[in-house]
């Protein structure tokens, strides 16, 4: 059945800065219209903000995400901003074996009939979008030597889709959506993070200190397919049977960072810092869930309030870098990420007392999604050369790891191995605006999922209605989900522009 008119997004993205001080509104209006780039590090870290300027061993703005203890180095009043402008292109293919039942009559049990229902619950499903994130930040020495401390915006958690219409079907409307519906059919996460932080650099020892404050504004809102049981049935003896869900939740966490910079001799520099969870910990997102399930007429309201429980990573990062000044440098540098902290995304009807994600039949449950992700790492390459004093050119190219096992890859939040090459070029003019520009192919291998298989639904049936093994790869009755099985492809080009000036 179609998604009803109350389970579409709505024109435009939704406004968060209201929810912020009135002293930051304006620049959180900004990051809030502005959409989150797609997965190009572990997991959902999308931090790449400053280009090849941005990394742990940083002594500029950039430094107020990637390592506070670089804002020590600051010798001036500056103001940075930055955007990364983004393509990206996606295809899932899902086949017949990722099916939980096919029917021969479309009358008798529940499953994907024949012909045109498999046509509408498999194929190809594809999306090609364009995508823009912006960094803010502005910060000082007050004339204080050794020290500095910096405020910004930006966003280095999150990813957004919105997958192309298939041609309709007059039996299963629901197919115009593609196939990778029943994960997403265009939806949003992401945290936003408005920060204070400060460095301090302690002279003897050569060596600075920073910590950062985050106000972490977390949002999810999805659109997706969704049977009550969990299963991909188009109908349920001859009645169409696919509905909708539409999540739209956000919160507001804290998180702290903390960072180290020891330049042991001149122009060496060994950084290392440290981001935590938002929230420290387990986050409780609360807003409201649009859910119609089956067929039938659709109810006034198909409102609930809802509660999703998430852990989102914390994450180390270290480097180093050498070179002679405005001559030539060297870096490498990585990050680990603790994805294992994201076994599940539990959405509970809020208005439950005992509200639970345990068990098989948890009290509240309105849909647990299941992750199960495992920590993830990268690490990256690079140099710069200066041709004159003023025009610095960078090459840098690295990989980063997949956090997303086999087993729960699927089209809403995607990830996998990449490999990426960075080109860039930074003009200084006059003695106090930088300008910079660069180049990153992000490539990402083609991964083929094998089906779970199919096991009866009712085991002293051995002949009867089937659905997808999901007692193999470790999950319960309660987080069924559609076999996300198939072959996917996934591309990304990023251009950074920004500039920072010195008063």
């Amino acid at each position: 059945m179609p998604a009803p008119a109350n389970c579409r997004r709505p024109p435009g993205p939704s406004p968060l800065g209201t929810r912020l001080a009135p002293a930051i509104a304006l620049v959180a209006m900004v990051l809030t219209t502005a959409t989150s780039l797609p997965a190009r590090a572990t997991g959902l870290l999308v931090a790449r903000f400053g280009g090849e300027w941005g990394h742990p061993m940083s002594d500029d703005l950039w430094s107020i995400y990637y390592n506070p203890a670089g804002l020590s180095l600051l010798d001036a009043t500056k103001l940075a901003l930055s955007g990364s402008f983004a393509w990206r292109a996606m295809s899932y293919t899902r086949g017949e074996a990722a099916l939980d039942d096919v029917l021969e009559d479309p009358d008798v049990g529940a499953g994907t009939p024949q012909g045109a229902g498999i046509s509408a619950n498999t194929g190809e499903a594809t999306l090609s979008n364009f995508l823009v994130t912006p960094f803010f930040a502005v910060g000082s020495d007050f004339g204080i030597d050794g020290f500095g401390a910096a405020l910004g915006f930006y966003v280095p958690i999150g990813g957004q889709s919105i997958w192309d219409r298939k041609a309709s079907s007059p039996e299963f409307p629901g197919a115009e959506d593609g196939a990778q519906r029943w994960w997403t059919i265009e939806g949003t996460i992401r945290s936003m993070y408005a920060t204070a932080a400060a460095g301090y650099r302690i002279a003897p020892l050569r060596l600075s200190v920073g910590a950062g404050l985050n106000v972490v504004i977390s949002e999810i809102d999805n659109i997706q397919a969704r049977n009550v049981d969990g299963t991909d049935n188009l109908v349920a003896n001859g009645r169409l049977q696919e509905g909708r869900a539409r999540i739209d939740v956000s919160s507001v966490d804290l998180a702290v960072s903390l960072g180290l910079l020891w330049e042991p001799i001149d122009h060496l520099f060994i950084g290392l810092s440290y981001q935590s969870q938002p929230g420290f910990g387990e986050q409780r997102l609360t807003g409201d869930v649009d859910l119609v399930l089956g067929s039938g007429p659709v109810p006034e309201s198909t409102r609930t309030a809802a509660e999703v429980r998430q852990s989102m990573p914390d994450v180390l990062r270290f480097g180093v870098r050498y070179g002679a000044p405005k001559s030539w440098e060297v870096r490498l540098f990585g990050d680990w990420a603790r994805w294992s902290v994201l076994t599940e995304q539990c959405i509970l009807n809020a208005t439950v007392a005992d509200r639970s994600c345990v068990g098989d039949a948890p009290p509240g449950k309105i849909i647990i999604i299941p992750r199960h992700w495992k920590d993830a790492w990268g690490v990256r390459g690079g140099g710069s050369w200066w041709a004159t004093p003023d025009l610095e050119l960078v090459l840098g190219g690295g990989w980063d790891g997949n956090a997303v096992p086999d087993a729960m890859v699927e089209p809403a939040l995607y990830d996998g191995d990449k490999f990426h090459l960075t080109l860039g070029a930074k003009l200084t003019v006059g003695d106090a605006l930088e300008v910079m520009l660069s180049y990153s192919q992000i490539i990402y291998p083609d991964r083929d999922i094998a089906a779970r298989g199919r096991v009866p639904k009712d085991p002293n049936d051995p002949t009867g209605a089937t659905w997808t093994d999901i007692a193999t790869i470790g999950l319960r009755d309660a987080v069924r989900v559609p076999d996300a099985a198939g072959q996917y492809t996934h591309a990304v080009g990023v251009v950074e522009l920004g500039m920072s000036y010195r008063f």
